[in-house]
């Protein structure tokens, strides 16, 4: 879980260890994180600049992406409200 100065966004790969990333809420919202779920599906590549490094990821190789706390202003196709029972 984020802790309130921080959005984390956690990469959860096909093979090997989840990739994990924080950054200020002001960025996320700016760099419009909930504005680009739906364009980001149409993509073949995630793209994240960290540590002045530029990292694609390939959505073959990505098992579910989490970002936490999820952005309040979500499309209407994203279910909301969910309380997950089980792994």
């Amino acid at each position: 879980m984020a802790d309130n100065n921080q959005v984390t966004i956690t990469v959860h790969l096909v093979h090997g260890e989840p990739l994990v990333y924080s950054l200020e809420p002001s960025e996320a919202k700016k760099m419009g994180v909930s504005e680009d779920i739906e364009r980001a599906l149409q993509r073949i590549s995630m793209a994240v600049e960290a540590d002045n490094k530029l990292r694609l990821i390939p959505y073959s190789n990505i098992k579910y992406v989490e970002i936490d706390p999820a952005p309040t202003n979500l499309p209407f196709t994203i279910i909301q409200g969910a309380k997950q029972i089980s792994d």
